[in-house]
């Protein structure tokens, strides 16, 4: 017997319209295929007038986007405008209590409000899908909860922002600025203008807290999070990371310790030739390493309208076909809090400070790490400089592994001195993974 979904499409961009064009174009797919019929009775977004790429008078329009949620012929609501709070957050929630299905790809709703979220989808028994709320066009939460045995993950290593992905691997290989990778990626579509949240972290770690979620049977615990962004990297970084054979990449990880999981987002130095390392341009990449199942590696495009449409009509499909799951990978009951962060094990460290060209800088910089209980196994000085800074020389310097408290503090007592301009850099480098 055909299963018809009636659907309402909040938020008509990028994504959006991509969703309408392929439910368009592919109805007779989806009945051969999945016996399966999408209509969408409703759509709404910021303004009605604006040009774009489907023909919006095929569909009924609704001024306000609540309203869809009255409509009572609507059974699912997509939510594509995203926003941790506000418009996403009402119609999450009152979607779920009206008994509607809810799809949706924002991942900063889910991270924040994930606890909420999950008492009323199983209060009201309702199909939550968020498959495109991480990694765009990679299937990692349907493969998380259909294909893994979660218990014997230990780690997880992975690049989930597009964005900032683009912008390290641009600086890299065409030896630009920062400003000027950034300039890039939204000519190409694939910053915001507003791009805090992608080369912040964020972004990252709202992604990472919904996959811990999953995989570590907890609420979605951003602040548990330590978190670091790309904006303090330059050209230089990159110049001296390469001649060590480590390429820069923004990195999300958890790793379960003898303390709980350790949970981090921060640009790290990583092995070129290493699977984290190889990705470039706006690809996103998790590897999952298990305790006794070995390596899994999903790869692929992290955003733009063709992968993450996709995932929005994946969960359409499963909605459809009447797939319900837990939320996260367990009941509310018995999903564990952990907000706590906790402190990482020792690991060596990249460190640049741009040196003060004059006697006395080298052995003060030298005593400060003695002083910090910080040895080199690496350290490079050139004649060159950096942002027109004539009197300050780039130093770039390889740590035996030390711990993340000792070199913050460094960092602390360095940006206090008088013998470095800007504050220092420093990265983990990652020997595993």
């Amino acid at each position: 017997m055909t299963k018809e979904l009636n659907i309402g499409i909040v938020g008509l961009g990028t994504v959006g319209s991509g969703v309408i064009k392929s439910i368009e174009k592919n109805r007779d797919y989806f009945k051969n295929n999945y016996d399966v019929v999408f209509n969408i009775l409703g759509i709404s977004a910021n303004s009605k007038s604006k040009e774009r790429s489907f023909n919006a008078s095929n569909y009924k329009w609704f001024d306000n986007p609540l309203d869809i949620i009255d409509e009572k012929n609507i059974d699912t609501v997509i939510e594509l405008i995203g926003g941790e709070d506000g418009l996403a957050y009402d119609l999450a929630i009152n979607s779920l209590k009206n008994d509607k299905s809810f799809i949706t790809a924002n991942k900063a709703l889910i991270s924040k409000h994930g606890e909420e979220l999950s008492i009323l989808t199983e209060k009201h028994k309702n199909f939550f899908g968020f498959e495109a709320s991480v990694a765009g066009g990679i299937p990692i939460i349907k493969t998380l909860k259909e294909s893994i045995i979660l218990n014997e993950i230990r780690e997880i290593y992975a690049i989930l922002n597009g964005t900032s992905n683009y912008i390290l691997s641009s600086m890299s290989k065409l030896k630009i600025s920062f400003d000027d990778a950034l300039k890039n990626a939204k000519d190409k579509g694939y910053a915001e203008s507003d791009p805090t949240l992608d080369i912040n972290g964020e972004d990252s770690a709202h992604k990472l807290s919904i996959l811990n979620s999953i995989i570590f049977s907890e609420i979605p615990s951003f602040n548990s999070i330590h978190i670091r962004g790309i904006e303090n990297i330059e050209l230089v970084d990159h110049n001296h990371s390469s001649e060590f054979g480590y390429n820069i990449r923004l990195i999300a990880l958890s790793v379960i310790t003898d303390n709980g999981v350790y949970k981090e987002v921060t640009p790290m130095l990583v092995d070129k030739d290493s699977s984290l390392g190889r990705v470039d341009e706006a690809n996103n990449i998790i590897k999952i390493i298990g305790q006794e199942s070995g390596d899994v590696v999903l790869e692929g495009q992290g955003a733009g309208e063709g992968p993450t449409a996709s995932s929005v009509i994946s969960d359409l499909i499963d909605c459809a076909i009447g797939s319900k799951l837990h939320l996260f990978s367990k009941s509310h009951s018995e999903l564990s809090n952990n907000i706590d962060k906790i402190s990482s094990g020792e690991r060596p460290y990249y460190l640049r400070v741009f040196l003060k060209d004059q006697k006395g800088s080298m052995s003060s910089l030298t005593k400060f790490l003695s002083d910090s209980n910080i040895s080199l196994d690496k350290i490079i000085q050139k004649d060159e400089n950096s942002n027109n800074e004539n009197k300050f020389k780039p130093v770039i310097m390889i740590t035996y592994p030390v711990k993340k408290d000792e070199i913050d503090s460094l960092i602390d007592i360095l940006s206090n001195s008088d013998i470095v301009s800007s504050e220092p850099l420093h990265m983990p480098i990652l020997v595993k993974g």
